[in-house]
């Protein structure tokens, strides 16, 4: 093995055959920080001597089970996206045969940067954090992407229900479950959006990769969907209150329909409260440390407290 990856070494060279006969591998290792793939870096170099560095991203069960066509569809997403000129991994690869590796896969360019797992922590101001944050989501909903054309997106509230219909044996108590039910039982569905755009599903600030104070790539679109811009708006409020504080939600919140001065909010409670409800019964299956699973407890708790507040 040239890495602490589960594949043997032959596969990892089969892919890089598929992009180029002149790429030799010479490193392997894995990379951290997603719940839904197998994320793994190639390093290969060229004749010349000239190194690139690329990521494969192996699909998990969730979603292959949510789209047969993940690799396909993510590839297609990627490249529209990039050549739109947004910050997205440029992609090379799709395979969805299983010939090379057991299951569909994704090879995109490697970016380097470090994930913002843990914003507080990270070497980079608040207020830049917040602002590149909000206009990085505003140019993805107001990408030149006709969500019209790209069929196989979910929509987003269609998913939402779903899940709110969806209900564990034993409810959450850590992350308020129960109330969170109840209140969502009492608001939903939102009511219809003023518009639809692409929504990248999952938008906080470990989706998206920074180098020297800058933000230079958002990662991880294999939950791309359409509909209310709102929903991401909603998700990310969350996670920078978990990460941050509550006002630190609220100003990315003010900077955000500063850029999209015409965006509707009136479906910001029903987005906020399903938020909430989507870590509930699958925050203490992350494998977290005690006392990382402990601060994201407590941050969620700060964010229903703003949330039942408005």
């Amino acid at each position: 093995m040239i890495g602490d990856v589960t594949a043997p070494d032959g596969a990892f060279r089969a892919v890089l055959a598929r992009i180029s006969d002149k790429l030799e591998l010479v490193r392997v290792w894995p990379l951290y920080g997603g719940v839904s793939a197998q994320v793994t870096a190639l390093e290969a170099v060229q004749p010349d001597g000239a190194a690139e560095r690329l990521v494969i991203r192996e699909y998990g069960l969730r979603d292959r089970e949510r789209d047969a066509r993940v690799a396909a569809h993510e590839y297609d997403l990627l490249s529209r996206l990039h050549a739109a000129g947004l910050p997205v991994p440029r992609p090379l690869l799709a395979d969805e045969s299983g010939s090379i590796l057991p299951g569909p896969y994704l090879v995109i360019e490697y970016v380097a940067g470090d994930a913002m797992i843990d914003p507080a922590r990270a070497p980079v101001p608040q207020a830049s954090v917040l602002t590149q944050l909000a206009t990085e989501l505003m140019r993805i909903h107001d990408a030149p992407v006709p969500v019209h054309e790209l069929c196989y997106l979910a929509d987003m509230t269609e998913r939402a229900t779903n899940r709110i219909g969806t209900r564990q044996a034993v409810a959450d108590e850590w992350l308020n479950e129960p109330a969170v039910r109840a209140t969502l039982d009492r608001v939903w569905p939102p009511p219809p959006p003023a518009e639809r755009a692409l929504l990248h599903g999952d938008y906080w600030p470990g989706n998206t990769l920074w180098r020297d104070g800058a933000l230079v790539s958002v990662i991880d679109w294999e939950d791309a969907a359409a509909g209310d811009p709102v929903a991401d708006l909603a998700n990310a409020r969350m996670e920078i209150c978990i990460g941050f504080d509550a006002a630190a939600a609220t100003e990315f919140t003010r900077q955000y329909c500063a850029l999209r001065p015409g965006a509707d909010l009136s479906s910001l409670p029903h987005w906020d409260f399903y938020a909430a409800l989507r870590h509930a019964g699958r925050m203490d299956t992350w494998g977290l440390p005690a006392d990382e699973l402990a601060r994201l407890r407590t941050g969620h708790r700060r964010f229903i407290a703003m949330i039942t507040a408005d």
